[in-house]
C-alpha cells in the first residue's frame, strides 16, 4: 500500500529548535534561561472571571470577531497606554494568541508566490509561517553592533512580488526598540510601494530607560498600510490561555476575520471573559518593568564578564550574547551547558537565516525565576570559568 504524500510545505518545516531544546531540559532537570515563560499568574480577576464563564454556562461559540466586551477593552487601553483611537466593532479582532495572528495577516495580505520581508534575525516561527502561507521570504539583516535596521537593505530587497514587511518591536531575540525614525521609513516604503507593514508588539509593555513605545498606531499614514499584532500572553501572563489581537481599518479587517473564521472560527469565549474581567490590571506594572530592566542589567554584565558579546536590549525579555570571545560555536555551547552545568539556553540558530551566523549567539532570558537565573548565570560562570 502506498503511504499518500505529506505536502511540501509541511515537508520543508523542520521542528522548533526551541521545543527540542526544552525537553532535554526537562529530562536533566535543567534551569531553564531559555524560553520567555511570563512569571507569576494572571490576575485574580481574570481567573475569577473565567470560573464565573464557566459556571454561568459560557461554553458555546461566541461572536468569531471576539467578545465586544473585550474589544472594548482592549480600544480602552490603547487610548489610555498610546493615545489610539481604535473602533472595538470594526477595526479589532481577537485571536488565538498572536501566533494565529500572523498566520491571519499573512494569509490575508499574500498570495502564493509573492514575497515578504523578514528581520534577520528574527523569532522562530515566522520563517515557518510565510512557507505555510505559501509565499517567500527575504531576510534583510539587522546591522550590528546595535541591531539597527538598515532602510538601504531593506529598500533593496523589495521586488514587484513583495507585499508585506514583518516587524517585531520589541524585538525578539535582539531586543532592539525600533524608534520613530526606522518606523517611519518602513511606513514610507510601505506606502510608497503598496505593501503592508505587520507589527508584531507583544513585548510593548516592556520596554526600558524610559524609551518611548513606537507603533503604527500612531504614525501619520500608517493606517492603510498595517496590521498591529497584540497578545495578553506577556501583559498579563497568560501564554496558556492563547489570546490574541489583530488591529487593523475597517477593509483589512473584514478581510482577518474571513480567515480567522477559517482557522479557529474563534478565541476560547469562557477565557475571553475572564480577561475581560480583568479590567484593573491591564495598565503598565511600573514596578515589573523596574524589576526586568534591573534583572536586565545583572544579567548583561554577568554575561559580560563571562566573555560573551552583550548589547543590552532597548526592550522585550532577552538578550542575545555573542560567543565568538569564548570560541565556542552556540550550538556546541548550548549542548554543553545543558549536560555539563544544568542550564539551558536558545542557540542563536534558531533565529538566523544562515547557520553559521546563528552559531555565534545564545540567547537568554531575565525574566524567569530570579533565584534560579542567578543559579544558572553561576553555574554558567563555574563551568566557563
Amino acid at each position: 500500500m502506498t503511504r499518500p504524500p505529506l505536502s511540501r510545505r509541511v515537508s520543508g518545516l523542520s521542528a522548533l529548535e526551541l521545543a527540542q531544546l526544552l525537553r532535554t531540559a526537562q529530562a536533566v532537570g535543567a534551569i531553564d534561561i531559555a524560553l520567555g515563560i511570563p512569571p507569576g499568574t494572571p490576575p485574580s480577576a481574570a481567573v475569577a472571571g473565567a470560573v464565573e464563564a464557566l459556571r454561568s454556562g459560557h461554553h458555546q461559540y461566541s461572536d468569531p470577531a471576539g467578545l465586544l466586551a473585550l474589544r472594548e477593552q482592549v480600544a480602552a487601553d490603547l487610548l489610555a497606554t498610546r493615545g489610539a483611537q481604535v473602533d472595538p466593532e470594526s477595526e479589532i479582532t481577537i485571536t488565538c494568541g498572536a501566533t494565529e495572528g500572523t498566520m491571519m495577516a499573512l494569509l490575508a495580505v499574500t498570495d502564493p508566490g509573492d514575497e515578504v520581508i523578514l528581520l534577520d534575525p528574527a523569532f522562530e516561527t515566522y520563517f515557518g509561517t510565510v512557507e505555510l502561507c505559501g509565499a517567500v521570504a527575504r531576510r534583510v539583516a539587522l546591522r550590528n553592533p546595535g541591531w539597527r535596521l538598515d532602510i538601504a537593505a531593506l529598500r533593496a530587497a523589495i521586488s514587484p512580488r513583495t507585499r508585506a514587511i514583518v516587524v517585531n518591536t520589541p524585538h525578539n531575540p535582539t531586543g532592539r526598540s525600533f524608534d520613530a525614525t526606522e518606523l517611519n521609513a518602513i511606513i514610507g516604503l510601505c506606502c510608497e510601494y503598496g505593501l503592508t507593514c505587520i507589527t508584531d508588539e507583544v513585548y510593548e509593555r516592556f520596554i526600558y530607560d524610559g524609551r518611548p513605545h513606537v507603533s503604527p498606531l500612531t504614525l501619520p499614514g500608517a493606517s492603510a498600510h498595517s496590521i498591529v499584532l497584540g497578545s495578553l500572553s506577556k501583559t498579563l501572563s497568560m501564554s496558556g490561555w492563547r489570546i490574541g489581537y489583530c488591529l487593523a481599518d475597517p477593509e483589512v479587517t473584514a478581510a482577518l476575520r474571513k480567515v480567522h473564521q477559517r482557522t479557529t472560527i474563534g478565541a476560547s469565549t469562557p477565557l475571553q471573559h475572564g480577561a475581560a474581567a480583568s479590567t484593573a490590571s491591564w495598565w503598565n506594572d511600573v514596578d515589573e518593568v523596574k524589576q526586568f530592566q534591573h534583572r536586565r542589567d545583572e544579567m548583561a554584565n554577568s554575561l559580560d564578564q563571562m566573555g560573551f558579546e552583550v548589547s543590552v536590549p532597548e526592550g522585550g525579555w532577552f538578550i542575545l550574547a555573542g560567543t565568538e570571545g569564548l570560541g565556542v560555536p552556540s550550538d556546541e555551547l548550548a549542548a554543553r551547558l545543558v549536560t555539563s552545568a544544568g542550564v539551558l539556553v536558545a542557540p542563536g540558530t534558531a533565529f538566523f537565516a544562515e547557520r553559521a551566523e546563528g552559531r555565534r549567539w545564545i540567547r537568554t532570558t531575565f525574566v524567569r525565576d530570579h533565584e534560579l537565573t542567578v543559579e544558572a548565570l553561576e553555574r554558567m560562570r563555574k563551568l566557563l570559568g
